[in-house]
């Protein structure tokens, strides 16, 4: 009887392993991603999809009916979203983490091991050995491994958001920066226009025998950096338009897209950010990203340090046949710590969560410092801006206007009134690149007030091998 509850026992723990082992495995990372959405849709009012998992979202437009369209500062981000090909690869860590994490929760496969001998002697009974070895250890572990498998998760789910934003922002400001570079490209070929009558000018009168050739050879410099300048900016718009078509991940034939030229404009007023520290740091996705990765390692560390110290507890069922009876009962490996504590292994997880720890705090810090420059640059190009607005380019107009009411009345030459006009000009321009840079502080400053600093990811996903 007392063999039959052993025997029984035996056949308890096998069967309670193989259930373990059957259980199902969720590795679907679909539903992390619809959190994700959510979070990007009240962020920004975008919408991000996923390649694959297409058969659960509804894309109103494809991306080759939009750019068909005048591209429009809304229109090149959602293409940005639903085709740039390196956030739809930032988008696979999803499924790295999920499957980490459910494979943290799982059994390792327990090691069976069978032995025959049999005897040379006729007389003698053949011996026959066998175990089923369960580690034990990572059962007791599983806990602290999926504890660390979901703060990676989450780390992960924080890292995707940062990155949706970036591509968010740098789409706008690369949208903005060819808008820009578009309209002082005009405005420059509007100087060379000047440049070149002033120049024809200069030789009408050398021929009459009204100037010299200095004067002559003067304004010929003049008209020959304005040639250069405007091809400078003709280039600068092809490299502009290819910064988009990279976030855009647009190629051959789609590259041809039109656009809208005139940058929107500046409002009249702009907030003042009062409380911009404290938002940035309560709303803040990297300080998030940077806490669960802190977490995800010392929680690693407390993993690495069990298997150091304990590397083997296996726990299971041995039987063996000696002289045609049955041997049935527990077996255990025990690796015993006389030579290695884990002490040098627990001195380096306290220097890594430490290290963690200050990044962390000094990530803190920047964001802070990020919040006030950003500001301090947004009201600065608002304020630039609007004295541009209402008061230099007003009166580069105003002088234009007297100077040609005075050529008019042949109180000065044509060279005067063509400088006059391209003074005038510079004025725009340099209104031109103040839109563009409040635009861009402004896309910043959001961006930051949505949780991320522009262009900074410090998070790598990790692949652990016991999770293998």
């Amino acid at each position: 009887m007392h063999v039959i509850k052993k025997t029984a026992l035996g056949f308890l723990l096998i069967l309670i392993i193989f259930m373990c082992g059957c259980t199902r495995v969720d590795t679907n990372p679909s539903p992390v991603f619809h959190q994700i959405r959510n979070d990007v849709s009240k962020l920004t009012g975008e919408e991000v999809y996923w390649d694959s998992s297409l058969e659960n979202v509804i894309v109103p437009i494809s991306f080759e009916e939009m750019i068909e369209q005048e591209l429009t500062v809304e229109r090149v981000v959602k293409i940005a979203l639903l085709n740039n090909r390196n956030l739809q690869a930032v988008y696979e860590n999803l499924g790295i983490a999920k499957a980490q994490l459910t494979q943290a929760g799982l059994l390792k496969n327990p090691i069976f091991s069978f032995s025959y001998q049999f005897s040379l002697q006729s007389s003698v009974t053949d011996l026959i050995t066998g175990s089923l070895i369960q580690n034990f250890l990572e059962i007791l572990l599983i806990p602290l491994k999926k504890r660390m498998a979901q703060a990676e998760l989450e780390a992960t789910k924080s890292m995707i958001v940062a990155q949706i934003l970036d591509v968010i922002a740098e789409t706008r400001i690369a949208f903005y920066t060819l808008q820009a570079t578009k309209k002082i490209w005009d405005l420059k070929k509007q100087i060379l226009l000047a440049s070149e009558l002033s120049y024809e000018a200069a030789q009408r009168l050398f021929e009459a025998g009204n100037v010299k050739d200095l004067d002559v050879s003067i304004q010929r410099s003049l008209y020959e950096q304005s040639k250069l300048e405007v091809a400078s900016w003709e280039i600068a718009i092809l490299e502009a338009r290819e910064k988009l078509n990279v976030l855009m991940g647009l190629w051959g034939c789609q590259i041809d897209w039109k656009f809208s030229s005139a940058l929107p404009e500046i409002p009249i007023q702009e907030g003042d950010f009062d409380n911009i520290e404290n938002d940035a740091i309560i709303n803040s996705v990297d300080l998030q990203m940077a806490y669960k990765d802190l977490e995800s390692v010392a929680a690693g560390f407390g993993i690495d340090t069990s298997k150091l110290v304990f590397p083997k507890l296996d726990v299971g069922v041995g039987t063996e046949r000696d002289e045609g009876v049955w041997y049935v009962g527990p077996a255990f490996n025990l690796a015993i710590p006389l030579f290695d504590f884990g002490k040098a292994n627990s001195a380096k997880a306290r220097a890594a969560i430490l290290q963690k720890w200050n990044r962390y705090t000094a990530l803190a810090i920047e964001i802070r410092s990020k919040a006030r420059s950003s500001r301090f640059s947004l009201l600065n190009a608002f304020r630039q801006s609007q004295y541009l607005d209402k008061i230099i380019v007003p009166l580069s107009e105003q002088i234009m206007f007297y100077t040609t009411l005075q050529h008019n009345a042949m109180q000065i030459g044509v060279f005067q009134l063509l400088q006059t006009k391209q003074m005038e000009i510079e004025k725009k321009i340099q209104q031109v690149q103040k839109q563009k840079d409040y635009w861009i502080a402004k896309i910043e400053l959001q961006t930051l007030l949505d949780g991320h600093i522009l262009g900074e990811n410090a998070f790598e996903m990790r692949v652990r091998k016991y999770y293998e």
